[in-house]
């Protein structure tokens, strides 16, 4: 977080004072796991709906074998084709604020596909 800070020109320790109410609590550390089972007609669904995260950082471990991660780039949406051992950095609502506008929560949604099972893991680290 604090190279985050750095790359954010924040001033020391912005994002864990925020996000812990200047020491008052502890930030969430969490965890989500997600799987999505094969579709055997992805046209009749429309998989995980349009959304930002809410939170602050996500760390998404991605299932490298079977793809459906759309992120919304200039309009359009384009694949996160998952690659093997990479994590997925993603940077939640919270720190669009406290970046006051400067780095974007990105857009995303997970595409139904006929595939194979979708698993992901993602770690959460929110105010």
């Amino acid at each position: 977080m604090e190279a985050m800070v750095v790359n954010l020109d924040l001033e020391e320790r912005h994002i864990k004072k925020a996000f812990s109410g200047n020491g008052r609590h502890k930030p969430l550390f969490g965890t989500k796991v997600s799987h999505y089972p094969p579709c055997p007609r992805p046209d009749l669904v429309n998989g995980l709906r349009a959304h930002t995260d809410a939170g602050g950082v996500i760390l998404l471990f991605q299932d490298f074998q079977v793809g459906g991660l759309q992120i919304l780039k200039d309009g359009r949406w384009i694949d996160a084709k998952p690659l093997e051992n990479a994590i997925v950095f993603n940077i939640g609502d919270q720190i669009e604020v406290l970046s006051n506008g400067r780095h974007k929560s990105v857009w995303h949604h997970v595409l139904a596909t006929p595939d194979g099972s979708l698993c992901s893991i993602a770690s959460l680290y929110d105010p």
